[in-house]
């Protein structure tokens, strides 16, 4: 029995290719920040995350496309 990822997990598996071991950092930052659930997240607490999770992420990176990848990848496997 396989166990998928949670969304937090997902989101710092693919942040963390753009920026390494600071992706787990500013994502926790920011789920401590807003005081969101770990495990469970409604579509509109999401946005919240996401929406402050792109003002963190390093203007190095495209924060644009890679909060967009995010919310189609969450989205969609939030109705699975």
């Amino acid at each position: 029995m396989s166990v998928s990822q949670s969304w937090k997990e997902k989101t710092i598996a693919r942040l963390a290719r753009e920026i390494g071991v600071l992706a787990e950092i500013i994502v926790d930052d920011v789920i401590f920040d807003l005081a969101l659930d770990e495990v469970e997240m409604a579509p509109r607490q999401l946005m919240s995350f996401l929406a402050r999770l792109q003002r963190e992420l390093p203007e190095t990176v495209d924060r644009e496309a890679i909060i967009q990848q995010l919310a189609n990848e969450l989205l969609s496997t939030s109705n699975h």
